[in-house]
């Protein structure tokens, strides 16, 4: 009555290897969904700057202030602007907002050891080009 079914430990343990799996793939999940959220917080900034310059017909010196500081907020480091339009342009022509730096990530790591973290710190390379007319 009481007798121990044969292979409840072979049961037990294929349990416990999928569990760790499960573990390991949400872990990475989120370090990953981390870093795609940074990059939407990077485009959605770009994206309200550029709607600026088409008003204005470039980033002026102010808006190229607070842009640094928001991106420097969401985590990219490294900024650089080179390329965007920092001139006023004329009705009708094009400004354009192009955006680089790196983002501090986790990512899964290509070695690693026992006692050390799959997940490596990196810097991960953002970059966002925006195009429009200004319209001022």
């Amino acid at each position: 009555m009481g007798r121990k079914q044969e292979g409840s430990t072979l049961d037990f343990l294929s349990v416990c290897i999928c569990i760790l799996a499960m573990s390991i793939v949400v872990t990475a999940y989120f370090y990953c969904s981390d870093l795609l959220l940074r990059k939407g917080q990077v485009s959605q900034v770009a994206r309200c700057y550029i709607l600026k310059m088409e008003t204005v017909g470039c980033l002026t010196e102010g808006d190229k202030n607070k842009l640094l500081t928001e991106l420097h907020t969401i985590g990219l480091r490294g900024i650089d602007l080179t390329g965007s339009t920092m001139n006023p342009v004329e009705y009708g022509d094009s400004v354009i907002l192009h955006i680089r730096g790196k983002i501090q990530a986790k990512m899964w790591g290509g070695s690693h050891d026992l006692f050390q973290s799959v997940f490596t710190a990196r810097e991960v390379p953002v970059e966002e080009i925006r195009m429009s007319t200004a319209k001022h």
